[in-house]
């Protein structure tokens, strides 16, 4: 297949409109236009669909991991060869949230140093990662799913202990008169409404109480509902890691926090204002780091600095 070809649907989806494609790519818009035309032809498939903006069909998902898997070996290989432009290796990477906040930090100091390579960071839950290295999207992600993906390789990186943590005033709020409390009505917070972390402990503990398993599986409480409509306790949604934090020491609602993020004595019940919920538990979360198993020497270095951060992974 043309490299040309295969350009210029990367650029389709990350312009978002044939003309922009066009002009990132410095050619006429027919000549942009002839080269989608070429490359379905050449896969005997529709690749992109004609919306703004563009969107890529199932086989298009396919080309467009072959697409950029090309572009980078191809720059990579000729900047070796002393015929690239001086341009950087684009390395996307797909990470989640609580990562980036604490040992991907050591990642990112390890890649200040790098004069050949740039990084492009995509923020997603760690349970929908794979999606954006599926979809062609990223070339390694940071993920829950130890299946890798076709065309990649898979290697365990380390566990992530989650805590369910609140306000010890809003607990308060809520305790009946025997000293317990009622978790069912107790306000939560999730970090978006992909993040089930929150959902699953709150129907564990459910299903606790009522002697029956929990039926909620990764996406959500199952006949347990939640929200603002009487189904369930206030939900609340708070879509970064700091802000996320400080609304639990606030008493917003009670989250599950990493153990790496947890302020002093909250494990230890020494905390003047937080406290560790037992009766909600832990999650323990198993990452994964998949990538691309057509390496390059940019890749490979990300790989190896990913391994080495993820040692102080909490």
């Amino acid at each position: 297949m043309n490299t040309d070809h295969l350009r210029a649907l990367a650029a389709a989806v990350d312009e978002g409109t044939f003309d922009a494609a066009a002009a990132s790519l410095r050619i006429s818009g027919s000549a942009f236009s002839q080269r989608i035309k070429a490359l379905e032809k050449d896969a005997g498939q529709v690749l992109l669909t004609r919306t703004v903006p563009v969107g890529t069909t199932s086989a298009g998902d396919r080309m467009l991991r072959l697409a950029r898997q090309v572009a980078v070996l191809e720059d990579e290989t000729r900047r070796s060869l002393g015929q690239g432009t001086g341009g950087r290796t684009v390395l996307s990477v797909a990470v989640n949230a609580d990562s980036m906040a604490t040992w991907f930090v050591e990642v990112l100091r390890q890649a200040a140093t790098w004069d050949d390579a740039v990084l492009q960071l995509h923020l997603e839950d760690q349970e929908h990662t794979h999606e954006l290295l599926r979809s062609g999207t990223v070339i390694a992600a940071i993920t829950e799913d130890p299946a890798p993906v076709s065309g990649c390789l898979s290697m365990e990186l380390g566990v992530m202990d989650y805590h369910a943590v609140a306000a010890s005033t809003l607990l308060d709020r809520y305790r009946r008169e025997d000293g317990s409390v009622d978790f069912g009505s107790v306000p939560m917070q999730e970090f978006g409404t992909r993040d089930s972390l929150q959902r699953s402990r709150l129907a564990a503990w459910r299903a606790s109480q009522s002697g029956r398993p929990s039926d909620a599986g990764a996406g959500g409480l199952g006949t347990f509902g939640v929200g603002t409509d009487g189904a369930g306790p206030p939900l609340h949604q708070v879509p970064t890691v700091g802000g996320f934090n400080a609304a639990v020491a606030a008493g917003l609602g009670w989250g599950m926090v990493p153990a790496g993020q947890l302020p002093e004595g909250v494990l230890e019940g020494t905390h003047p204002d937080l406290v560790a919920i037992p009766e909600l538990g832990q999650s323990r979360v198993t990452l994964h780091w998949q990538r691309w198993s057509a390496g390059t020497e940019a890749l490979d270095r990300l790989t190896a600095a990913v391994q080495q951060a993820a040692r102080h992974m909490v």
